[in-house]
């Protein structure tokens, strides 16, 4: 199965401690998704993408992904999204693929734009710190 990425998840790190296994370089193909804009979300560090005909929002494409990962990401992603099939352009052709889509009702954007480079300077050992206490409890994704 493939996703577009938008956000923590085009972090490696985030990634790998989600997935439970680092992906290669490789696997992450740089997408745009059109007709979305990226905010960060009220509450949160992390961003969510809302319609926005007149914007788009840079991210990735991993593909390769079993039903396990599918699993993990839905779990790390929680109720406030559900996947969807939306079209990205990956490697100038529009393609559907996954997303997970934020439910509006229960995510509400800030004004503030989101920006991979900045979050990670600024809100990623923390994020990470947290979400690795959170993995560690959960069965399947602790480790010895």
């Amino acid at each position: 199965m493939r996703f577009f990425f938008y956000g923590t998840l085009l972090d490696r790190d985030v990634t790998a401690l989600v997935l439970g296994r680092r992906l290669p370089a490789s696997s992450f193909l740089p997408a745009v998704l059109p007709g979305w804009s990226r905010w960060r979300v009220q509450g949160g560090s992390y961003p969510i993408s809302i319609p926005d005909r007149k914007g788009s929002v840079a991210g990735a494409v991993v593909g390769g992904l079993s039903a396990r990962d599918v699993a993990r990401l839905a779990a790390y992603e929680g109720a406030g999204y559900r996947i969807s099939l939306l079209k990205v352009w990956l490697g100038g052709v529009l393609t559907r693929v996954s997303v997970f889509e934020p439910i509006v009702s229960k995510l509400k954007p800030t004004a503030r734009s989101w920006d991979l480079m900045l979050w990670q300077r600024q809100d990623k050992k923390i994020f990470v710190a947290r979400l690795r206490r959170a993995l560690s409890g959960r069965q399947g994704y602790s480790r010895p």
